[in-house]
Formats: C-alpha cells, sequence, structure tokens
C-alpha cells in the first residue's frame, strides 16, 4: 500500500469520525456524559449500540409499602441517581419504552419524590409518537404483578396520568409542541380526550387503606382540581396526591 493511499484511507476514516459526531445521535456529547459516569464510556456507547433487542428490558418495580420504607425521596438517589444525565443522551432515549416510564412514574409516586413525580410526567407528555400513547400501556400482570396494592396504585395512577394529560390539552398544550393559543380563558379548549388503558377498569378498590401521601386532614386539598367524577386514587381506597402530575 502506498504512502498516498494509506494516508487517504486514514483520512476518510477520520471524516467519517467527525461526521457522526454530528448526526442526531449527537456522539460527542453523549461521549462526554458517559466520561462523566463511566469510566469507560467509549464500551459504554458501545453497549447503547448493542441492538438485541433495542428496547431496554422491562421489569416489575417493588412493591408500593417496600419503596415508601424509604426516607423521603432516597429511593432515586439509591436506585437513578444518573437518569438526569442518561435522559440527555438521544441513544437512550429512543431505547426507552413507555413501560419503563410508567414503572418509573409509579417508583417516584410511592417514594414521595415530587420533583421526579413532575420530572417523569413531561418527559411521558413529551414523547408524542403512537407507541407512547398512553392507552397502550401493558397490564402489569403481564409483568408478573400479583400484588393487589401495587395493582390498585398502578391503576390508579394510569387514570390520574390521563386526568394530567387531559388538563394540558384544556388549556391548549400539545404534545408534539403545536400548542393552541385559547382565546377565551373561560371557554374549555377543543381535543379528543386522552384515555387511560383498559385493563384499569378492572382493578378493585382497596380493603385497607394505603397511605401513600400522609396529609393528615389535608390530604385532599392538592386535588381539588381533578377533573373527573371521582379521584382515581380516592376511589381504590389509597391517600395519595396527583399535584405533581401537573406541572407545565
Amino acid at each position: 500500500m502506498s504512502l498516498v493511499h494509506w494516508l487517504n484511507k486514514k483520512y476518510r476514516r477520520l471524516r467519517w469520525r467527525l461526521e457522526l459526531l454530528h448526526t442526531p445521535f449527537r456522539f460527542r456529547k453523549s461521549l462526554a456524559i458517559l466520561g462523566r459516569l463511566d469510566g469507560r464510556p467509549y464500551l459504554a456507547l458501545l453497549r447503547l449500540l448493542w441492538p438485541f433487542p433495542w428496547h431496554f428490558p422491562c421489569r416489575l418495580p417493588p412493591r408500593p409499602r417496600d419503596i415508601i420504607a424509604y426516607e423521603k425521596e432516597a429511593y432515586f438517589d439509591q436506585h437513578y441517581s444518573n437518569l438526569y444525565d442518561l435522559r440527555i443522551i438521544p441513544l437512550w432515549r429512543w431505547r426507552d419504552t413507555p413501560q419503563r416510564s410508567f414503572f418509573r412514574l409509579y417508583e417516584a409516586l410511592c417514594a414521595h419524590d415530587e420533583p421526579y413525580i413532575g420530572y417523569e410526567t413531561e418527559y411521558f407528555w413529551k414523547r408524542s409518537s403512537p407507541a407512547w400513547e398512553l392507552e397502550q400501556l401493558r397490564d402489569p400482570g403481564e409483568y408478573g404483578c400479583t400484588d393487589p396494592e401495587q395493582y390498585a396504585v398502578m391503576a390508579s395512577l394510569a387514570e390520574a396520568l390521563a386526568d394530567s394529560f387531559n388538563w394540558r390539552l384544556g388549556w391548549g398544550f400539545r404534545r408534539d409542541g403545536n400548542h393552541v393559543e385559547r382565546d377565551d380563558l373561560r371557554t374549555p379548549m377543543e381535543f379528543t380526550p386522552v384515555r387511560p388503558p383498559p385493563w384499569t377498569s378492572s382493578v378493585p378498590a382497596l380493603a385497607e387503606t394505603l397511605v401513600i401521601h400522609d396529609y393528615g386532614h389535608h390530604s385532599d386539598v392538592d386535588d381539588s382540581y381533578f377533573t373527573g367524577s371521582v379521584q382515581p386514587f380516592e376511589k381504590r381506597n389509597i391517600e395519595a396526591s396527583t399535584a405533581s402530575l401537573r406541572t407545565i
């Protein structure tokens, strides 16, 4: 191989690598983030590129009482300490799934991590592709859920999340970012309502009250704006606030 040919080959390879840094994958920024999180950022990036399976696996999270046992907001510090950084990486977002996001939101609710409840809600809301339609969430029983309390919390959360999405839509916000300006604040905005997944309708109320957020005699204050006829958690004998689901 001549020197000119060798140099030309090296140049084309270098140009290809530089072009990759400016693709939608945003490799340069991803490597910078992974460099802070992992001592071997290139290997970590290769793991994100490994396509089998393309979507990250989804596992059933712990039962409500197991999460409630943690100190407030300590659960996410221990189990999801790098999540804010990982969310910035396009490859990670593309491999994430709505079921995984919903399970994280359930964990945040049980952990009483209000900032993260709002953060995960916004993340789900802004994923506007058909695969992220709330009605498409799968039954937790398919992931091995047999605990009545966990089922009741997840069903209530899915219904409350649908209501929070409809609340946004009523104010003219849209999941794809093409928001609609309201002419009259007193006139409701027309929209196609978001529906919860069908499996929620068959989940019964608990025989004994499950307290997730203990606000004493003020337990219903944060949900005074709930647009449905009955607050989803209340109807299943669960004390939990849904205020953090309505961030803008």
